[in-house]
């Protein structure tokens, strides 16, 4: 029992156990507030630790989908340890089944310079220049595509300082010191793989004397070389090919080939869809995605008559993370052709727990019929329906997943058109067969057309094709040509398009030019005459009035008329005279610019007159000549959902600026080039962006979060829990202090009671 203190004290008041009643009252008014601020603690500690269990649940699903990024249903394999292939991109991996021999290794030069006593020796003082390119046939070619690169060497640089500043230099060289075994150390230098990667050290020493001269391979690489740079050689499918590298990625597309050793056999390398790899892969996903989902079912459950609420079953966040990831396995995967892509078509169900299953049977129907449709689940890509186009997407973000409608419209490449050739059996003499051209500004060296008596004009083009095409300057350059034959005329044309493209014919034989029609020369016969003249009686033809005379070249030129003077552009030249084969034919030609020249597109066997349209505003010149018409290339353009995109004409890339398609990147290869083009976003993308989102972000409805405001409230709670304890001590003592003046009142007037009484019994006993 509870000592009365107070009561004890003054033991004339109330006799009341005053410490219990105060104790009491203050529970009354104390003990509810405390227990409702209790259990929102609790509430809220048991959601922390909930969510905390959510959070790793999702960290979890997070990583085993990181492992499967890039699984497809297509199995790669290989019968020789020789080769080794892997898929790298999934978007344009296809089956393959070829066979390939494997002859030379690629290897990277390695070069010796010895006789150094230390590591600390000095090597001199200078400079020394490093180059790229092949010594295979025994002297340096310098590569086209890459540069030298130059390194000052000081007085005080050492054979390690060297080594340092070679690797440093970055130059795709390898230095490193070597013992030589005798007391002396070698500089071992070690380029990359393939022929034309070989170096060529060139030392200037400054001053002479210093020393320096001795790291140069310049007159005497073969003494310097102990691995020459080669390539790779190999034969696929009966075709023999070289690489400068080892790993080759553009042999099959989408795939990386490894080339390990040479073979005394065939290796046959082969990809095609495997039905238990497309099963175990989806079934990994189905696992993973499962574990997540028990975890966050079980906290957010409702609850029935038989079981409990989950901690989180009120819980806005969670719930609202349950049913986005409900939603994203269950939602069309849009960009993957022209038809969406659904989990349940790969046989993917919701069963009634709210957990996947797998239907085995629907999956292989499935790849049967859509043998690529597993790659939706697995791989983001970019696709076309266009083998000519190219699309990929921007640095920042992916656009919106879909199909778009790419066109492409007004864009020409350079070109060059000959004259008509009135020789239909292109026969090639051994002589005389050469031609010079300069492409996009790139100029080929002397280029032999094989001599042959070709079948046709069009196997005459293939053939000049081919061989311009092979040009080192233009390979080097990733330039090219297309050469045809149309109406008589042979074309050259620019492989690339734009405005920057052009087509110019630098030299050509004679030989060559009696089909080509390119040289370019003027015809020292031509219609010629500067007049001031308004009227077509005013233009000659060699002296003689065109009205009245003609003219006549068997071979064929175009008409040429030159402004001297004014601009002729809003004038017409109508042209008539007869083709090649003697057949009447007109042209109207539109004037030239001041100090300008246009050219006829047809050629003229003969002309009977040229009629300007009105008078001219200047002196004209009309002429002839051999000259194929020149077309200088124009800038293209292209629409993406008829949106303008900005053009890349030197790469060949249009890029979308605006609108839901922002970033995305079209590249054609052809003219003429359109069609649908599309992204599709996999559903592991889109899971791993919506869980990254929701655990790593700090905006409203992240895990994070959620788990934020949690502990506020926690740290809030605990305060309300504190501030009760001291506004209910608070309480106590004014309860105290109620009762104790409650006492001396009671004590005062029981003394006064007394007093009386006393009183009373005194008066009663003095009568």
């Amino acid at each position: 029992m509870t000592v009365d203190y107070l009561s004890a004290i003054n033991q004339g008041g109330s006799g009341l156990n005053i410490t219990q009643i105060v104790d009491s009252l203050v529970e009354a008014e104390k003990v509810p507030q405390e227990n409702a601020i209790q259990t929102k603690i609790d509430t809220n500690t048991t959601s922390i630790s909930a969510i905390g269990e959510v959070k790793s649940a999702l960290s979890k699903l997070s990583s085993s989908l990181a492992g499967l990024v890039g699984k497809t249903s297509l199995g790669v394999s290989s019968n020789s340890t020789a080769v080794t292939a892997t898929i790298t991109d999934p978007s344009k991996a296809t089956d393959i089944n070829s066979s390939m021999t494997i002859s030379a290794l690629a290897t990277g030069q390695t070069l010796a310079f010895t006789g150094y006593a230390s590591t600390t020796s000095i090597v001199g003082e200078g400079s020394l220049q490093l180059e790229r390119g092949d010594w295979s046939s025994g002297s340096f070619v310098a590569s086209a595509t890459k540069s030298a690169s130059s390194l000052a060497i000081t007085s005080t640089d050492t054979l390690a300082s060297l080594r340092d500043k070679i690797n440093i230099l970055n130059y795709g060289v390898t230095a490193s010191i070597f013992g030589a075994g005798d007391g002396t150390y070698n500089l071992v230098l070690k380029s990359g793989e393939g022929k034309e990667n070989a170096l060529r050290i060139t030392a200037t020493e400054s001053p002479a004397g210093s020393g320096l001269s001795r790291i140069d391979n310049t007159s005497s690489n073969s003494s310097k070389q102990k691995i020459a740079g080669a390539d790779a050689t190999f034969v696929v499918d009966g075709m023999t090919l070289t690489r400068s590298s080892n790993s080759i990625t553009d042999l099959f597309v989408g795939y990386t080939v490894d080339l390990v050793s040479t073979t005394s056999t065939t290796a046959n390398i082969t990809a095609s869809v495997d039905e238990n790899l497309a099963t175990a892969n989806l079934q990994s996903l189905v696992t993973a995605i499962n574990a997540a989902k028990e975890v966050i079912n079980a906290k957010t459950f409702r609850g029935d008559s038989s079981s409990d609420a989950g901690e989180l079953a009120s819980d806005p966040v969670i719930r609202s993370l349950k049913k986005q990831i409900d939603s994203l396995t269950t939602s069309p995967l849009a960009g993957f052709g022209a038809n969406s892509v659904y989990l349940s078509n790969l046989g993917v169900r919701t069963e009634k727990t709210g957990s996947l299953s797998l239907n085995t049977t629907i999956l292989t129907k499935e790849l049967k019929n859509n043998p690529r449709s597993l790659d939706a689940i697995f791989n983001s890509m970019y696709s076309s329906s266009s083998s000519l186009l190219s699309v990929s997407g921007g640095a920042n973000k992916p656009p919106v997943p879909g199909t778009y409608s790419f066109a492409m419209t007004a864009y020409t490449s350079g070109a060059i058109t000959g004259l008509v050739s009135s020789d239909t059996t292109p026969g090639i003499t051994s002589s005389n067969n050469t031609i010079q051209l300069t492409v996009d500004g790139v100029t080929t060296g002397s280029i032999t057309v094989p001599s042959s008596e070709y079948s046709s004009e069009a196997a005459l083009a293939t053939a000049i094709q081919t061989a311009v095409n092979a040009d080192s300057n233009l390979v080097a350059a990733s330039k090219s040509v297309v050469v045809t034959h149309s109406n008589g005329s042979y074309s050259i044309t620019s492989g690339s398009t734009g405005s920057s493209t052009s087509i110019v014919v630098n030299a050509i034989g004679s030989n060559l030019d009696s089909f080509l029609k390119m040289s370019g020369t003027a015809d020292t016969d031509a219609i010629s005459t500067s007049q001031s003249g308004t009227a077509s009686s005013a233009l000659t033809l060699n002296g003689t009035s065109i009205s009245s005379g003609s003219f006549t070249d068997n071979a064929g030129k175009r008409i040429s008329i030159t402004s001297e003077s004014g601009n002729e552009s809003g004038y017409t030249f109508t042209v008539v005279g007869t083709d090649l084969s003697g057949n009447a034919q007109t042209e109207v030609i539109t004037g030239p610019a001041a100090n300008a020249t246009v050219y006829s597109s047809k050629t003229f066997k003969t002309v009977t007159s040229v009629t300007p349209s009105s008078n001219s505003t200047g002196s004209i010149t009309v002429g002839t000549t051999g000259v194929g018409i020149t077309t200088s290339g124009v800038t293209g353009s292209a629409t993406l959902d008829t949106v303008a995109m900005v053009a890349d004409i030197t790469n060949n890339i249009f890029t979308a600026t605006s609108g839901v398609a922002a970033g995305l990147k079209v590249k054609y290869s052809g003219l003429g080039a359109s069609g649908s083009v599309y992204f599709g976003q996999s559903l592991l993308e889109k899971l791993t962006s919506y869980i990254t989102s929701s655990l790593n972000n700090t905006g409203s409805g992240s895990v994070e979060n959620r788990i934020s405001t949690l502990n506020s409230e926690l740290t809030k709670e605990n305060d309300l829990l504190t501030e009760l304890d001291t506004r209910f001590e608070s309480t106590r003592s004014r309860y105290i202090q109620q009762f104790s003046a409650m006492e001396s009142a009671v004590t005062s007037l029981k003394s006064t009671g007394e007093y009386l009484t006393n009183l009373f019994e005194s008066m009663n006993n003095n009568d």
